[in-house]
């Protein structure tokens, strides 16, 4: 694996490499590190349709609005480095915030078509915008043919496609399916910041999602919804921050049960920790 901090000797090996492999596909996997499971999973997808994979690792502060959190995140780059190069990753790149973001740079706002502004944009202003900053200069800067996300942060997916549309930005995005831990907590890097008993305990989250799919066509979303609140609220420190039936592309709430393409996005506080789960109800 090959390691680069600046655009320019980066873009140098992109150019050299389109020369040398026969038009196969270049995969890129933006990272903010502290890699699990589901960072490798979009890491292999790439490298299953791709003939050259570069991860990213970069904590981006235009996407923090609290600098406690920016100063909190976990950056073990020593170890995120051993997983990449186990994984068979061909180039990371390493920037500094003085390389993505110049002294000259200047924040855009994109048309996001307000799906920046609900669910968790509604409680963390500007976070969407400071992802679509980091994630156009990337983007229109490497070229990738396929870029790589996964699907535990749905929103921020469907923010992404949004944002490749009204940048006329060439690269497909994949969604990469949820990896879950062995209790079914979806794979975050904010699973390490909850004790050993409540990582074990947070399996409920899925549960709620469960008996919300079991239950939302048969009794109604609103009581499905009052049958999950009372589940989490049976776990001693959980709060349910969200829990919205959504229509998969537009985001927009759903209140119809018959309605097809559902999206069910939960959001819980436990132990101090924000936790995203979400589940594709379409028939």
């Amino acid at each position: 694996m090959v390691i680069f901090r600046q655009f320019e000797t980066l873009l140098k090996h992109l150019c050299y490499l389109k020369k040398t492999t026969n038009g196969l596909g270049f995969g890129f996997v933006p990272t903010m590190g502290a890699l699990h499971e589901g960072h490798l999973s979009l890491i292999r997808a790439s490298r299953r349709e791709c003939g050259v994979t570069i991860c990213s690792i970069f904590v981006n502060p235009a996407q923090f609005g609290d600098s406690n959190d920016l100063e909190e995140y976990p950056k073990p780059i020593e170890q995120d480095i051993e997983l990449l190069v186990k994984n068979a990753c061909d180039i990371l790149f390493l920037p500094s915030v003085e390389e993505v973001y110049p002294v000259d740079y200047v924040n855009q706002c994109y048309d996001l078509n307000g799906l920046d502004l609900r669910f968790e944009g509604k409680s963390r202003p500007g976070h969407f915008q400071g992802v679509c900053n980091v994630i156009y200069r990337f983007l229109s800067l490497i070229k990738p043919d396929f870029a790589y996300f996964g699907q535990k942060d749905y929103q921020q997916t469907v923010v992404i496609k949004r944002l490749t549309e009204v940048a006329q930005l060439n690269t497909i995005i994949r969604v990469v399916p949820i990896v879950r831990e062995s209790n079914g907590l979806a794979m975050s890097s904010r699973n390490v910041r909850l004790s050993a008993s409540g990582r074990n305990k947070a399996s409920f989250i899925l549960e709620g999602l469960e008996i919300l799919q079991k239950n939302f066509r048969v009794q109604g979303i609103s009581k499905a919804i009052d049958l999950v609140s009372w589940h989490i609220a049976s776990f001693e420190g959980a709060e349910l921050d969200y829990l919205i039936l959504a229509d998969s592309t537009s985001l927009k709430e759903i209140r119809d049960e018959e309605h097809t393409d559902l999206v069910a996005l939960i959001a819980v506080n436990y132990e101090g920790v924000h936790l995203l789960d979400n589940m594709i109800l379409s028939q």
